[in-house]
Order: C-alpha cells, then sequence, then structure tokens
C-alpha cells in the first residue's frame, strides 16, 4: 500500500533533515523505505544515492544509482548523481559518461563539469581534465574546492615551471586574510597548543604519517588538538580519537565557524595536513586563526597562500634556493626528513623473491592511474627493454575498466612493450589483499613526474626494492627523501637509462636480490623513516622557533 503524497513529502523532508544533521543510517532508511513504493518522488532517488556516497558506501551507492537511472532516464540530476557514485566505486569511465549525459541533458554547470574534470583524471586523462576544469573555472571563478581540485590535478603531469606552478596558486580565491591574532599566553617556553586540521584522520593513505607524529608528541612540551573533518568516521578514525587528548568534529562547520572554534580553544601552533586536497581548510586558515600556521603532508607542493609560516618540508624533497623561489610559504626543513611511516599492522610476511620461483624478473608499481603519465611509460618501458625477459605488474584503482585497460596496454605498445608482459589489477577489496599482492613484484618502479609516497613505503616494507628519479620539484623528488632515509639513495638514478641500468644490475642476480629482500623490514623499521619520535621532536622544535619569533620578534636595527 502506497503513503498519501503528504505522506510522502513528510518523509522526504525528514530524510533530508536528517542527512543534513549528519545521521546518515537513519536518512538511508527513510530514502529506502520512499523508493520502494510506487511513484516514489526522483529526489528520493537522487538524494539516496549521495547520501550513500556520502557515507563511503560506493558499491550501495552504484546499485542505488542503477535504480535510479532505471525508473528515471533522461534526467539530469540522476545521471549526475549516477557519476558521482560511479567515481566514488572506483569507475572513472563509467562516471565520466554519466557526467557528459548530465551536461548534455542539464546544459553547462561548474559542478558537473569539475566532476567530470575528476573522472578524467581518475582515467589519467590529465591533459583533458585540465582543460575541462578550466571550462568549469570559467562558470564560477569563485569556487574554492573547484580551484583546489584543479591545482591538485596539475600535479600529476605540471604543465609548466615550478615558478608558473606558484604563480597558478595564488590565483586560488581566498578571502582577505586578517592581522595575525595576538598570543593570549606569550610565554616563550610554556606548553604550546598545536591544532592539526585534516579530513584524513581515518582509512586513508595520510594515517600512515599522522599516526607516528601524533604519538610521538611530548605531552609536557604539547597540548594536542586534533580538528576533524572526516565525513564518514571509520575504525581508524575511532582510534585517533584515542590517540588525541583534546579531539574536535569540525565536518559540518563552515570555514568561519571552524575558525571561531580554534581561536576559542586559544591555539598557538595551527597545521594544515590537507593543503588543496579534498575536504581541506585552507578557507579558514586564511581567516589566520592561530598566531603561527603551518602545512604539511597532504599536498605535494605550496599552497599559494600568504598566511602560513612555513611548509614543512625537507633538504631532499625541497632543496635550498630554487625550491625556496617557488613557494608562497617559508620552508622549514625537517632534519632526516619530514615524514615518518607506520607500517601496515596487517601487513604479511615477506615472501621470496618471485624470479626465483618463475624464472625471471617482474617489475611493478600500485600507484595510482593518475600518476602513470606518458614519463611514467618511458620510464617503465626503459626498465623492460634492458630486461627483455621480463614482466611488468600495474595495479591501480580504475583498471577494473576495459577502456582504461585497453588504453595502458596501447600505451606499452606504442613503446614496443608486448602486451603479454603486463598484467594489470584493479581494485583490491581489503588493504590486506592489496599489500599482500608485492609477493608478486621483484622490484617496483616509481613514477613521474609524481613519485609515490605511502606505495613507495608500502613496497619497501613487503621487501620490495624502489626505483626512483628525482624531479625538479617536491612531488617528484619524495620517494629519493624516503629512500634516503633507509640508506638507499643509490636507488634513485638521474634519467630513464641510469634507471633502466639499476632495474637490469638488481635483477641480474636472483641471490642478491633475495639477500635485500629478506633485510629490507628490519631496515626500514630500524631507520628515521619510522622514527616518529624523531620527526615529534623535529616539529616540535620548529614550532617552538616560530613561536618564539611571534612573541618576541627580533629587534629591528
Amino acid at each position: 500500500m502506497s503513503s498519501a503524497p503528504a505522506d510522502i513529502a513528510a518523509t522526504l523532508a525528514e530524510a533530508n533533515a536528517a542527512a543534513l544533521a549528519g545521521k546518515r543510517a537513519h536518512a538511508i532508511a527513510l530514502y529506502g523505505s520512499l523508493i520502494a513504493q510506487p511513484g516514489a518522488p526522483m529526489q528520493a532517488h537522487v538524494n539516496l544515492v549521495a547520501t550513500l556516497v556520502a557515507a563511503n558506501e560506493p558499491r550501495e551507492a552504484l546499485g542505488a544509482a542503477d535504480v535510479a537511472c532505471a525508473a528515471f532516464p533522461g534526467e539530469s540530476a540522476v545521471a549526475a548523481v549516477a557519476g558521482e557514485a560511479a567515481l566514488a566505486a572506483g569507475f572513472p569511465v563509467r562516471a565520466a559518461r554519466n557526467f557528459e549525459t548530465a551536461l548534455s541533458l542539464g546544459g553547462l554547470d561548474a559542478r558537473r563539469l569539475g566532476n567530470l574534470a575528476l573522472a578524467l583524471q581518475g582515467q589519467g586523462r590529465i591533459a583533458e581534465a585540465l582543460d575541462t576544469y578550466a571550462r568549469a573555472r570559467t562558470l564560477a571563478p569563485a569556487d574554492a574546492r573547484l580551484a583546489s581540485n584543479a591545482l591538485m590535478c596539475a600535479h600529476y603531469d605540471p604543465p609548466d615551471s615550478p615558478e608558473a606552478a606558484l604563480a597558478r596558486a595564488r590565483e586560488w580565491p581566498r578571502p582577505a586574510a586578517p592581522a595575525r591574532p595576538a598570543a593570549r599566553d606569550p610565554r616563550p617556553d610554556r606548553a604550546l597548543r598545536v591544532g592539526y586540521a585534516s579530513p584524513d584522520f581515518c582509512n586513508h593513505s595520510c594515517s600512515y604519517f599522522l599516526v607516528p607524529l601524533l604519538a610521538g608528541h611530548d605531552r609536557n612540551s604539547v597540548e594536542i588538538h586534533a580538528y576533524s573533518d572526516v565525513a564518514a568516521p571509520d575504525g581508524l578514525t575511532a582510534a585517533f580519537r584515542n590517540l588525541v587528548p583534546n579531539w574536535h568534529e569540525t565536518a559540518g562547520l563552515d570555514d568561519a565557524a571552524f575558525a571561531r572554534r580554534v581561536e576559542s580553544d586559544g591555539i598557538d601552533v595551527l597545521v594544515d595536513c590537507a593543503g588543496h586536497t579534498n575536504g581541506n581548510r585552507l578557507g579558514a586558515f586564511a581567516l589566520r586563526p592561530a598566531p603561527v600556521q603551518a602545512t604539511w603532508l597532504g599536498f605535494p607542493g605550496t599552497t599559494g597562500l600568504d598566511v602560513f609560516d612555513a611548509r614543512l618540508v625537507d633538504e631532499i624533497t625541497d632543496p635550498t634556493g630554487v625550491a625556496d623561489a617557488a613557494s608562497s610559504e617559508p620552508l622549514a626543513r625537517v632534519p632526516g626528513g619530514f615524514l615518518a611511516y607506520m607500517p601496515p599492522p596487517f601487513a604479511p610476511a615477506v615472501s621470496p623473491a618471485p624470479m626465483r620461483l618463475r624464472g625471471y624478473p617482474t617489475f611493478g608499481s600500485f600507484n595510482n592511474l593518475p600518476k602513470i603519465t606518458a614519463a611514467t611509460l618511458d620510464l617503465w618501458s626503459a626498465a623492460l627493454h634492458a630486461v627483455p625477459a621480463s614482466r611488468m605488474v600495474v595495479k591501480a584503482r580504475g583498471l577494473d575498466e576495459a577502456e582504461t585497460r585497453e588504453r595502458l596496454l596501447a600505451g606499452f605498445a606504442a613503446r614496443g612493450i608486448d602486451r603479454a608482459r603486463v598484467e594489470l589489477a584493479g581494485f583490491a577489496q581489503t588493504l590486506q589483499s592489496h599489500v599482500a599482492r608485492y609477493a608478486d613484484i621483484d622490484v617496483a618502479l616509481d613514477t613521474v613526474p609524481y613519485n609515490g609516497t605511502t606505495t613507495t613505503c608500502e613496497a619497501l616494507w613487503m621487501g620490495v626494492p624502489v626505483l626512483s628519479l628525482a624531479g625538479d620539484r617536491h612531488a617528484g623528488r619524495v620517494s629519493a627523501s624516503l629512500l634516503a632515509r633507509i640508506g638507499a639513495g643509490g636507488w634513485v638514478a638521474r634519467d630513464s637509462a641510469g634507471l633502466a641500468k639499476l632495474a637490469a644490475s638488481l635483477v641480474s642476480d636472483a641471490l642478491a636480490l633475495e639477500t635485500i629482500r629478506a633485510g629490507l623490514r628490519a631496515r626500514v623499521a630500524g631507520s628515521p623513516l619510522c622514527d616518529g619520535l624523531r620527526l615529534a621532536r623535529a616539529f616540535e622544535g620548529i614550532y617552538r622557533r616560530l613561536w618564539r619569533q611571534v612573541v618576541s620578534p627580533p629587534a629591528m636595527v
């Protein structure tokens, strides 16, 4: 028996209110009850899909999108939300088709163009994505999220120099910055209130670097606060809550309210952990809520903002001189490296080198598709040509779609690599199964011009050597920094030919490679790369120096 129109409208209103309040489970149940009835309104279908995406239930969202598309073919809103579901589920080709349909039905729209750009980016079609972002930005030049996404996309295959990238970053729309707030308690040596702002206190690649730092802080030196913008909290979010003594849920706040919260908490040093990545709070940082502000981790380059007192990097990722000229923020170089890594607790034991069992070496990369640029394919192909018997495994989200697989295989073929030598693998259902696949790899090959970070660390932890190139900016020098921390700077080549030579040398001696593999995990574990206490002490020293500069600035001469 179907409900009366008034009842349907009331239920829809209740579901919408629940979704807006973050009570997603209740909203999903209500939307589900509506669409189970004949003649359910289109908005119930659309909102159900959107709420499932927000709740990080991509597979369920995809199923609900299929139902919506069948019930309302030819509706631009349905096509658009179906694209969002496909994007969240890791099907960027399908998502792009949905967004193109939505645009054809509903006309030009900045958000839908921006989502189409995300879908193209997810396929590794970076130039097309950047063009699409540019079209979207002409429609919504003040849209900060859109501008951030475009800046992030440009890092995968930069169209210009580091200095030009800085100029583009400075165009990011932001409110006028107020003056630096005064310190409430100007004592230079007291315990500092340090706040970390992140949307990634959850099952996210950044969490592997957040945990060691937060766990390593000296509670007598700093009072730690976390400002969590996690849209869909998970088990790791709960672990972060237990780790950080002062936890603040801020996902529902606008930037002004976020800034007021920071001010009311009396934060001395506020650290941005997202940059221009999804869910960032740069709009709040632009309001200058803390006397000292720094940025670190999530974004591989300058933010373009002038409200930061430091960007936390190191001497390898950002060499003195050139890097300083390409940064809007003063660069604070962290001794021993700007990252500390938490190995995944679920990682299986290191396996034997597969080449000893198969009789041929296997190179591999588990980096995401936007990083697999033409330059990356050139690099990998050079290594494959240098070792004619070798194979290549490429694992990335999005490789479950036939069109993307074909484009990647065609890229190898155009460089003279037989398709039979390349194995493609898509999404892994669990993180355990993801890292377990390193048992199939003898040597990992990095991506250029945007290196791996978590991916590089995972490979090393699984006993797999990583070969990389050092580029001309932070994103292309992170692996060089990580490798230096474990004493493996020799795995960084100067050019493609050098990397191919390194690859051939490593796989020329199966016994030697096995020895490297067997000892690599212990080598990583005992290195500065896994030393959260080192990183925390270094950060505390930088925070203290910045704080003293604020409360006791050097006298003018």
